[in-house]
């Protein structure tokens, strides 16, 4: 089956975060191929999520999710990656899924490439995980609110999930 540059990106992505929510892989998808000039509609990204699921038998679509046939929905990575498309306008580079809790997705953004780092603190205490000299950790937790008396080091910060699914982001006091 050949496939189009979009359609190869799209199941690069889905190698890297096994699940996405479909209006998160289009915001993906339009942040790469926007700036060529090639506009990705709504109809244009359903009809390559169609053509992929009927031409592999590993991606699946259902419920406004698309998946890998061995990928299990996350909630918590699903929040990861909106914490990211919110950071970089829909635009991540080096994107990578971490497979060491509590940290859920790595990627970089701008264009000195400042590495990020979403992370779980339901997973494990913000004390507890070590950050490369210009990493950012930005947490999230289950609740989608910071826990009381929550301080983050330096270069730490806090994602509150506001009631419109986007996020409040609060920093740590110091260098």
């Amino acid at each position: 089956m050949f496939l189009s540059i979009q359609q190869r990106f799209i199941l690069d992505t889905l190698k890297k975060l096994n699940c996405v929510r479909q209006q998160q892989l289009h915001a993906l998808v339009r942040g790469r191929f926007q700036q060529d000039g090639f506009e990705i509609t709504q109809a244009r990204m359903d009809a390559m999520l169609r053509q992929l699921r009927a031409g592999t038998a590993d991606v699946r679509l259902d419920d406004g999710l698309v998946w890998l046939s061995n990928a299990q929905p996350d909630a918590r990575r699903l929040e990861a990656i909106d914490v990211m498309l919110e950071l970089t306008e829909g635009k991540p580079q080096e994107l990578t899924a971490s497979r060491e809790p509590p940290r859920l997705l790595r990627f970089a953004y701008g264009e000195d490439l400042r590495p990020f780092t979403v992370a779980s603190l339901d997973a494990a205490p913000a004390e507890l995980l070590e950050r490369g000299t210009a990493e950012r950790i930005v947490w999230i937790a289950d609740s989608g609110e910071p826990p009381k008396g929550l301080a983050l080091p330096p270069k730490h910060f806090f994602a509150a999930r506001q009631p419109d699914g986007t996020h409040r982001f609060y920093g740590s006091n110091g260098p």
